[in-house]
């Protein structure tokens, strides 16, 4: 197994984690008042973008070709 293989999967078990976390966080979330929803999503949006932008950096770091 290649290491881009390796990554490949690794990705596909982080969305699936990020998905399992998300739903944990709504439901949490889904009485929070709405002062608290506006200050959380975009929150959660930045945290999300910035774990897939880690998770990108290192692969191409690590992946040559």
């Amino acid at each position: 197994m290649t290491t881009e293989d390796k990554f490949a999967i690794a990705l596909g078990v982080f969305c699936v984690l990020l998905l399992a976390v998300g739903t944990l966080v709504a439901k949490v979330l889904s009485t929070a008042p709405p002062k608290v929803m506006r200050t959380m999503w975009p929150v959660a949006a930045a945290l999300t973008g910035a774990m897939f932008a880690a998770f990108v950096y290192v692969a191409r770091y690590n992946v040559k070709g």
